[in-house]
């Protein structure tokens, strides 16, 4: 065999090794993301579940605020308000999760499959901490006028309540992204609502070098 023939052999064996290194390369890709698309619809039947819950418990404290609006104690009735409020708020970043799950698609540029992670992510962490944020009111809605002329079983009252709002505003603080590796936040953020975003995103980084090819 000639030099010349030789060279040729070796660049034509070349380019095809390159050929077959980026279509391996893209095929890793795809394979990525069929599985988060798989791992985030994973979240769906949950979220569903919690939508149709909290729809069907947001409206019968609907139905009792409004029928209770004229002789209810005005404790008793802002504190079921709010949390309905904060209930709704919940179930609409829910439904818009579960649209933007299904709008998922494979075809689609690396960075909209970043941006929806990225949101999931954030409105996850909201959510807790909207939940969290009301956490006092379930101490509250049972207080009773009648209270107010027992100063021992009013003190214990405010105790209780203090130590939820204190805890509630600690955790609606601290509940971020940045304190992920922390053990306390590792107890509360487990499971379907939480960690198939965090595997989608560690996924994500990993394909982050085949977007060009």
């Amino acid at each position: 065999m000639q030099e010349s023939e030789f060279i040729t052999l070796w660049r034509s064996y070349g380019q095809k090794l390159e050929e077959n290194l980026i279509l391996n390369r893209q095929n890793a890709y795809a394979i990525t993301l069929i599985k988060i698309k798989s791992l985030v619809g994973s979240m769906v039947p949950m979220k569903i579940f919690v939508i149709v819950l909290g729809s069907i418990w947001a409206a019968f404290l609907s139905i009792v605020l409004y029928h209770t609006y004229a002789y209810a104690s005005p404790i008793f009735w802002f504190s079921i308000a709010i949390h309905v409020v904060l209930l709704a708020v919940v179930i609409v970043i829910n439904i818009y999760q579960v649209v933007l799950i299904y709008q998922t698609d494979l075809g689609e540029a690396l960075l909209k499959t970043q941006y929806r992670l990225a949101y999931l992510k954030s409105t996850t962490l909201l959510i807790y901490r909207l939940m969290f944020l009301h956490a006092p009111i379930w101490t509250t809605f049972s207080i009773q006028q009648k209270m107010f002329e027992h100063p021992t079983w009013l003190a214990a009252q405010v105790m209780v309540t203090l130590v939820f709002l204190i805890v509630s505003l600690w955790l609606f603080s601290n509940i971020k992204y940045e304190n992920h590796n922390k053990k306390w936040f590792k107890l509360i953020f487990s499971g379907k609502d939480w960690d198939p975003v965090m595997k989608s995103l560690e996924m994500l980084k990993q394909v982050e070098g085949y977007s060009s090819l």
